[in-house]
């Protein structure tokens, strides 16, 4: 299998959490390829690396100028997907995949991608609000990374499961809340120091994701309920319909087997609910394999 072929397969079988990563990579790489080719054309590294930044760079990040930004809305976007530096993407990555898979694991693959987007989004909204509305603070002309989404996912999953352990490099285990927490008191830190980080995007990220856990503890979910509202526009562009039920009579003998059959199959479901529910009372939730936890989710929702 070549290498094109692993990852288009990972691609299409990795889920919501490996796309994410192959994206930040894949826009990484062709924004250094552009580099790439204005330095052939131009044989001079300044010069090239000069046009990179005003036709290539400029266009992608988030500016905090409100003038600019209703001139370049999609910046809101790309600007969550967009690296500079290769640590830059190197530690939101390995961020991204230590705690998206626990997300992946409690709250589901498609709901990862709802956060994200408006968790990078909720960033991008508190970025360029505090370079205006508090210029004396933080103030920076532009913005770009993932972090304010990769936090928003630590958040969430913290607020949501604040007890779950996690293992930190060089740490070892360590409670989520306390993580988050960390990593929250070291923005509000560095709110307004001269660093080039945006930390307001950060924070941002951040309040979306503790909100959208108490919304769905109260049942009101919005990620998921974006990722639903994506899904409807993306099968609408595609010209894909959505199957419509269809009632159909059916002889009584036949209704009266599809009434036993509904009875036992919900009788069979109640019990795996059950037996499900016993072994958290005995071992705890972290005990539940994945499709169990899928299992049990999908159940309530019932």
């Amino acid at each position: 299998m070549t290498l094109a072929d692993d990852i288009r397969s990972r691609w299409r079988h990795g889920g919501m959490l490996i796309r994410l990563v192959l994206v930040n990579i894949a826009v990484f790489l062709l924004v250094w390829a552009a580099f790439g080719v204005l330095w052939a054309i131009t044989q001079d590294r300044s010069l090239a690396m000069e046009y990179f930044h005003s036709h290539v760079l400029e266009y992608l990040v988030l500016p905090s100028d409100l003038g600019l930004l209703l001139r370049r809305p999609w910046t809101l976007v790309t600007t969550m997907f967009l690296h500079y530096e290769p640590g830059h993407l190197f530690w939101n990555m390995v961020l991204l995949w230590t705690i998206g898979r626990l997300y992946d694991d409690i709250l589901g693959d498609r709901r990862l991608l709802g956060t994200y987007l408006l968790g990078g989004l909720a960033g991008s909204v508190l970025f360029v609000a505090s370079n205006n509305l508090f210029p004396r603070g933080e103030v920076l002309p532009t913005a770009l990374g993932a972090s304010g989404a990769v936090v928003s996912i630590v958040v969430m999953i913290a607020s949501y499961r604040p007890d779950m352990l996690v293992n930190i490099l060089l740490i070892g285990p360590v409670k989520l809340m306390y993580f988050a927490g960390v990593l929250i008191l070291l923005d509000l830190i560095g709110m307004g120091s001269p660093d080039g980080v945006a930390h307001a995007a950060h924070i941002g990220g951040a309040l979306y994701g503790f909100t959208a856990a108490l919304m769905i503890k109260r049942g009101s979910d919005w990620s998921m309920g974006f990722t639903n509202g994506l899904e409807r526009i993306t099968d609408f562009l595609r010209g894909k319909k959505r199957s419509r039920l269809r009632v159909a009579k059916r002889p009584a003998r036949r209704g009266v087997m599809v009434d036993a059959d509904f009875n036992a199959a919900k009788k069979e479901k109640q019990a795996r609910v059950d037996a499900i529910l016993d072994k958290i009372s005995r071992s705890g939730y972290d005990s539940l394999s994945k499709e169990e936890r899928d299992f049990l989710f999908h159940a309530s929702k019932e």
